[in-house]
């Protein structure tokens, strides 16, 4: 039997891998065998004997433990013990190895502690604890770092004691495991480092990440002493304790007790910023945009010139901005080219309009085009004229970041300033604005419209019976007709996609007699026209175009014949479904899907065991919108499969679905599977029907 290569292995690591695996079949008669193997050089084949001996549980417990106590041969081995009976499923694991923590050597004690740490057991806590006053220093702290995994009140109150014993060796390590618990007993033992020279550095930088709002004042404090590092140290910690508090919802109360402590103190943190590294110059802007006040924003628009820097600025800046709009202005219009970069995406106040009008003629293009985006937030109509006079800006992304702006902003004088425009020498002007005549169906660009049917510009001649066939004025139909006899078949598809918006019969038998048209693009568009329409009388036309003889006229006659409630189309769909062209399969198979037949659930069915991927995933996309028991049974055995692509695809469509079998299919998957597999995943996603199957299967769970 063939074995695949495992990805990054050499032949000899290869040939050693597949060993231990062979090893692990044979259960306990192989444990001595994989012991020995942990002193291997390949780090990979490390991970397997690993692997191996945690999965062999009750087995390889005892002989492990055994081996840690006499034999111990190399670092790279006994890591590789530690990790195996740390991982090791054995329910009974931690009250073998906890006997290890009477051992005279300490180096084996240390290994227990960080044995049973790592296995996360409460009843453990109690022993770790008594290890905090063990004579090894290395004891001790595999003890602290053991209790920091579990955690608990017991594991707290024994750290906040080590805390402040003051013991050098231990408090660094102590104090550092206590910031991660988020317990809040932990700020006052804490707090009390900062008198003390020799931890002071680290008590505050643990104070910040414990992400609570009573660390606050304790770091104020701080400011009474002299010197910039020493205010450094405090932005260091209060950005630490804004981002955490983040995480643990606390942000409010932070931010809230950060503005009534350090507001009077700003003045120290800006003048700490000269000499400041990179690091501390982004917590000092942190810590500004956390406090708000207007009077910083000089100083963190200073900090925009720093690219490394100017992302936490510009965030900082915008929250101070959603506080004090007026120095937010001010700042755009005194600031550089990159303050006004900076600042422009967060503008969005009536009063800054004067300002950012301004903008539209700055030499920088970015800044004009930022400038119409504001514009359009900010919902100014006085500056349409301008606007429109940015449409013929050199720049395209100014051109089209006008258009936009004056789509979202409408407006009664649109359509005139439209009609202007469309007399622009400029062939970008005249594109944007028959675009925004299509958009706002401007009836009164009516005569210009038809003019410029005739534009030299083919695209612009495209766009402008585009825009016809957006207006409302029974002018437009005759005209239609009339273009779709022009000798240019670009026009006449442009024609088809324009009667294909208008719901009358005379552009249905339009579109019908496109279906003829000598250019396959006519032919096209006509089919999706007919297909929008939903014109139930096209249905044996477009049957026709079936046996068209190109073939993207063929995918648009099934996608049309898809959107007609008609016995012909569903029967010509289920004869596309077994075409020989892929592709035509594939729109036929979206087709069906769409229907919601219960006779296209065979077929679906079929398909989603095909060989290829492209097809095998739109069935199993049609499967996902039906309820019959049979695809939900193909969308599990999908989810399950070996296919990567296939099983993320049935995955993410049982995470869309709503209802209990779904939810069932995805945790039995997740149960059935290792914990790296994406069902673990796709479970996790917030859901009342899912945690409903969780609890429900929790009942008959095992242990894993």
């Amino acid at each position: 039997m063939s074995v695949t290569r495992r990805h990054g292995l050499s032949e000899t690591e290869q040939t050693r891998a597949e060993h231990v695996d062979h090893l692990f079949a044979l259960g306990r008669a192989s444990v001595n065998e994989l012991i020995s193997l942990m002193s291997d050089s390949s780090w990979t084949v490390r991970r397997a004997v690993v692997g191996a001996l945690s999965a062999l549980g009750e087995d390889a417990v005892a002989p492990l433990c055994r081996w840690l106590c006499e034999v111990r041969t190399s670092e790279h081995a006994i890591a590789a013990a530690v990790d195996a009976l740390a991982g090791s499923i054995w329910a009974g694991t931690s009250a073998t190895v906890v006997v290890l923590l009477d051992d005279r050597d300490p180096a084996i004690v240390a290994d227990a502690a960080a044995i049973l740490g790592r296995r996360r057991e409460l009843e453990s806590a109690p022993r770790l604890a008594k290890l905090l006053a063990h004579p090894d220093d290395n004891v001790a702290v595999a003890a602290i770092e053991g209790l920091g995994t579990i955690g608990g009140t017991l594991a707290v109150d024994a750290l906040i004691e080590v805390v402040r014993s003051k013991n050098f060796f231990r408090t660094f390590p102590a104090l550092q495991v206590l910031a991660r618990t988020t317990d809040p007993r932990v700020v006052t033992p804490l707090a009390e480092l900062l008198e003390d020279e020799a931890f002071q550095f680290e008590a505050a930088r643990a104070l910040g990440r414990t992400g609570s709002p009573l660390a606050v004042a304790p770091l104020a404090t701080l400011l009474s002493r002299p010197g910039s590092s020493i205010v450094r140290l405090v932005a260091s910690a209060l950005a630490d304790l804004a981002i955490r508090a983040e995480w643990t919802g606390a942000q409010l109360s932070v931010a809230s007790a950060m503005r009534a402590i350090f507001a009077p103190s700003l003045d120290r943190f800006i003048a700490a910023l000269p000499g400041s590294d990179l690091p501390e110059r982004i917590a000092t802007a942190k810590v500004l945009g956390t406090i708000g006040a207007a009077t910083t924003l000089p100083v963190l628009v200073g900090l925009l010139d720093d690219p490394a820097a100017r992302g936490v600025a510009t965030e900082a800046i915008r929250r101070i901005g959603s506080m004090h709009n007026d120095a937010l202005i001010e700042a755009l219009e005194v600031g550089s080219a990159s303050t006004r970069l900076a600042l422009l995406p967060i503008i969005g106040v009536s009063s800054a309009a004067t300002q950012v009008r301004r903008m539209l003629t700055d030499e920088d293009p970015e800044i004009r085009a930022r400038a119409c985006e504001a514009l359009e937030r900010i919902g100014d109509t006085e500056t349409l004229p301008a606007l429109f006079h940015a449409l013929g800006d050199a720049n395209p992304r100014v051109g089209h970041a006008a258009t936009a702006a004056i789509h979202a902003l409408g407006s009664r004088s649109v359509s005139g300033l439209a009609v202007r425009a469309l007399s622009s020498p400029q062939g970008s002007v005249r594109r944007h604005a028959l675009r925004i005549i299509t958009s706002l169906a401007c009836r009164d660009a009516f005569e210009q419209v038809v003019v410029a049917v005739d534009d030299p510009d083919a695209k612009i001649a495209e766009l402008a019976i585009g825009a016809l066939g957006a207006l409302d004025d029974p002018r437009v139909e005759p005209i239609l007709i009339a273009l779709a006899r022009r000798p240019h078949s670009t026009l006449r598809a442009a024609t088809m996609r324009a009667a294909a918006v208008r719901r009358s019969d005379a552009m249905t038998e339009l579109l019908r007699r496109g279906l003829g048209d000598e250019d396959a693009w006519v032919r096209y568009y006509a089919c999706q026209g007919l297909g929008r329409l939903e014109s139930a009388s096209a249905v044996h036309a477009l049957i026709e175009r079936l046996a068209d003889a190109s073939p993207q006229v063929r995918i648009s006659a099934i996608e049309a014949l898809s959107r007609l409630d008609n016995p012909q189309a569903w029967q010509a769909l289920r004869s596309a479904v077994r075409s020989q062209d892929p592709d035509e399969q594939r729109a036929a198979l979206v087709g069906i899907s769409q229907s919601g037949q219960p006779e296209a659930i065979p077929m679906l069915l079929e398909a989603s065991t095909a060989e290829d991927v492209a097809t095998c995933l739109i069935a199993l996309a049609g499967l996902a919108r039906s309820m019959d028991a049979r695809a939900i049974a193909q969308l599990s055995l999908a989810a399950s499969g070996s296919s990567e692509p296939i099983r993320d695809a049935a995955l993410s469509l049982l995470v869309e679905r709503s209802d209990r079998s779904a939810a069932d299919v995805l945790v039995d998957t997740a149960l059935a599977t290792d914990p790296g597999h994406p069902a673990h995943l796709a479970l996790s996603r917030p859901s009342a029907v899912r945690i409903a199957a969780i609890a429900a299967h929790l009942d008959n769970a095992d242990d894993r």
